[in-house]
């Protein structure tokens, strides 16, 4: 979630030429936010929003792609962090937040499981926590089978919430998580764990401060060192929500930079791959994922919020569009 400053923003020079091919898959009305994404088993995508309170769905092997609504939660104004557990199971994090103001109701708070059963099943719902004291929750991660980790924005922690006792506490805090601001002021937004040899670590964004850092693990998903930044978004542009491939790089969704960054993992070496800042190709991108079929693997899903905060600033003006699904294909680059 990039936070939604109407300000003037100059038109800024390309970064570098994007060197993979895009291809939109959907694109929604204007007006539409689409926030975050998962992958099915079956490759089928889930998309979060922050303009209404639905989950959706998309099957990116259509020929013509259409989105249809998997479950409306109506206790919330909008669905935003998603992270899978278990196959095929997913929790999802509502909240009856404004797009405005970037603030949420006191207590409105909850993570919804959503548990498919077959390819094209109706999923089961159901309540799984309440979180009373959050600010803004925003990304989510998986830390294991009965726990997800969920980023709050306005107060700069991790909580963590067991999925079976409903039960949730702080985790992590850490001063490169914090906001620069008071509320609405945006500290840590995108979070995902990576598992090594030596031990895991969590990744993270900061949409305040513009960096990627990262932070060691305990076993039960305590800090067990401080974080450190690992690099700082390009000029222009900053970080929402990201991804990695294979090889441990990372692919982040650069907001109102209207581009995906790749990240290397060692060296640290930062490149704009995809779309471009004064194009709607990839349109205030919000989050990033790979495909996970034999077919798409290799292919990068990114969600936008089709520039609704930060336009999109072409030749002719600031233009806004509808929240879009964009496939970028990534072979170029192995």
């Amino acid at each position: 979630m990039r936070l939604p400053t109407l300000s003037t923003l100059s038109l800024l020079t390309t970064l570098t030429t994007a060197l993979l091919p895009t291809n939109p898959i959907y694109e929604a009305a204007p007006g539409t936010w689409f926030e975050n994404l998962a992958i099915r088993p079956n490759g089928n995508i889930l998309l979060t929003t922050l303009t209404s309170s639905g989950l959706y769905q998309v099957n990116p092997q259509l020929a013509k792609p259409t989105v249809s609504l998997v479950h409306n939660f109506t206790s919330s104004l909008w669905t935003i962090g998603i992270t899978e557990t278990t196959p095929d199971t997913f929790y999802v994090i509502a909240a009856n937040g404004s797009l405005k103001t970037l603030t949420v109701a006191p207590g409105s708070h909850h993570l919804f499981r959503v548990k498919f059963h077959s390819y094209d099943s109706v999923p089961k719902i159901s309540l799984a926590a309440t979180i009373p004291d959050a600010g803004l929750l925003n990304g989510a991660t998986t830390l294991n089978a009965t726990t997800v980790l969920a980023a709050d924005s306005h107060k700069g922690i991790v909580y963590a919430i067991n999925v079976l006792t409903g039960a949730s506490t702080i985790l992590i805090s850490d001063p490169l998580m914090f906001p620069t601001a008071a509320p609405p002021g945006i500290g840590i937004n995108g979070i995902k764990i990576r598992r090594g040899f030596s031990g895991d670590t969590l990744y993270f964004t900061n949409g305040a401060t513009k960096i990627f850092a990262k932070i060691p693990l305990n076993v039960d998903g305590s800090a067990a060192g401080p974080a450190t930044i690992v690099t700082h978004a390009p000029t222009g542009a900053g970080y929402d929500d990201f991804t990695f491939d294979q090889r441990g790089d990372a692919f982040l969704a650069t907001g109102g930079g209207n581009s995906i960054a790749e990240v290397t993992k060692d060296p640290v070496v930062q490149s704009i791959v995809a779309g471009n800042i004064n194009s709607t190709d990839i349109a205030e991108p919000t989050s990033a994922q790979f495909g996970r079929t034999l077919w798409d693997q290799e292919t990068l899903y990114v969600t936008t919020s089709g520039g609704l905060a930060i336009p999109v600033q072409t030749v002719d003006g600031p233009v806004r569009v509808g929240g879009q699904v964009v496939a970028v294909d990534t072979r170029g680059l192995y």
